[in-house]
């Protein structure tokens, strides 16, 4: 089947954490990301078709962390079987240029 993304998502490969910009809690962790979206796997329930804030936190709790503020909505849910968590789709809705130029520059030598 045919990629419909217009920008290639990335996969990581480290520690990547998204926390809800208001509380800072803990809502899940990365698993691939392009400029217009990510996944992520998640133990929290989220509704599909609404509309997050989220701080992307690349290598938490190092000094040389950085922090994305993210606009995203969430498109799509999938439990994952015998398992609390999920698989959640987003697309990327408001972002800064400095971030977009960031995860260009992060992502660049990850594998597809």
């Amino acid at each position: 089947m045919p990629e419909k993304r217009s920008h290639p998502r990335k996969s990581c490969d480290t520690r990547i954490d998204i926390l809800d910009a208001e509380s800072k809690k803990l809502i899940g962790t990365l698993v691939n990301l392009s400029v217009s979206g990510f996944m992520m796997i998640s133990e929290q329930s989220l509704p599909e078709n609404y509309v997050f804030q989220f701080d992307v936190v690349f290598a938490p709790g190092a000094t040389d962390s950085i922090t994305l503020q993210i606009g995203a909505e969430s498109l799509w849910i999938q439990e994952v079987e015998g398992s609390n968590q999920r698989w959640i789709g987003f697309h990327i809705i408001d972002i800064s240029e400095q971030d977009r130029a960031t995860i260009n520059r992060l992502i660049s030598n990850w594998r597809d």
